[in-house]
């Protein structure tokens, strides 16, 4: 794990981090909500284990945690879900349905504390209320943002994330090269069905993004990000046309072990 920090007065941001020798960092962010019942979004990597929960608490008591928004059911979003569930016993999981039920093939979950989530679906969490909606981009069907109305703050989930020169948390930090870079990376290895899309169908995705009108934007896989929509969105319209990922064949696996065997 690393530091948590806050984002304006209502937003904390947990972060953590994987290093992939030859390709960069990415970051792993879940965040707090501290609405009036309190949200608890994503629950980190599972080789964070306790001191995730140590993050979660540090912010806000795990008995008043009212809700876990879990925007899909990958690895990386899920690492300390079983154990908040159990340490957060009237928290309520708001996800996909069909993500509930597969989560539970490998893990238990009790289905009865599920509230499952439809695009278009609003959550009242006491000061406000938070819309389901669905990224742009995406590498799970079942991934479902949040856009809270009330401060103009999008949980944009994998979208708008970026292979990074390292565990950065302030995108002031980043060159423009590094950050399109970056963000054009990730785009092709976690949405690469981009390159198969009608490019004006893409086009009008993007322009609901542009009628939610996010001023904020937190995405799982980059630093926040304040007053980038126009940005962001010009570069996810060129990732169709943008050279496809590459996967690393056997040779290139082994030199990336080497490498973090060499780092511990």
């Amino acid at each position: 794990m690393d530091s948590s920090y806050q984002v304006g007065t209502d937003v904390w941001v947990l972060p953590s981090h994987l290093d992939v020798p030859g390709a960069g960092t990415l970051l792993i962010n879940s965040f707090v909500l501290r609405s009036e019942q309190p949200v608890l979004i994503d629950t980190g990597l599972g080789i964070d284990g306790p001191a995730f929960i140590d993050a979660v608490a540090a912010v806000v008591d795990l008995a008043d945690l009212e809700w876990i928004w879990l925007t899909h059911d990958d690895a990386d979003h899920t690492g300390g879900l079983a154990a908040i569930m159990e340490l957060a016993p009237n928290a309520r999981l708001a996800t996909h349905g069909l993500g509930a039920l597969r989560i539970s093939s490998w893990s238990p979950l009790p289905l009865d504390r599920v509230h499952a989530l439809a695009l278009g679906d609003r959550i009242d969490v006491g000061d406000r209320t938070l819309r389901a909606v669905r990224p742009p981009t995406f590498d799970n069907p079942m991934s479902t943002g949040i856009i809270d109305e009330s401060t103009a703050t999008w949980f944009s989930v994998d979208c708008f994330g970026a292979i990074l020169p390292g565990a950065v948390h302030d995108l002031g930090e980043l060159s423009g090269e590094e950050l399109t870079g970056g963000m054009t990376a990730w785009a092709t290895f976690d949405s690469p069905w981009t390159r198969m899309v009608d490019r004006r169908l893409f086009a009008r995705t993007l322009d609901e993004v542009r009628r939610l009108d996010p001023a904020r934007i937190l995405s799982s896989h980059l630093p926040p990000a304040t007053g980038r929509l126009e940005q962001f969105l010009g570069l996810l319209a060129s990732v169709p046309d943008a050279p496809p990922f590459e996967a690393p064949d056997a040779a290139a696996f082994a030199q990336i072990v080497a490498a973090l065997q060499s780092a511990t």
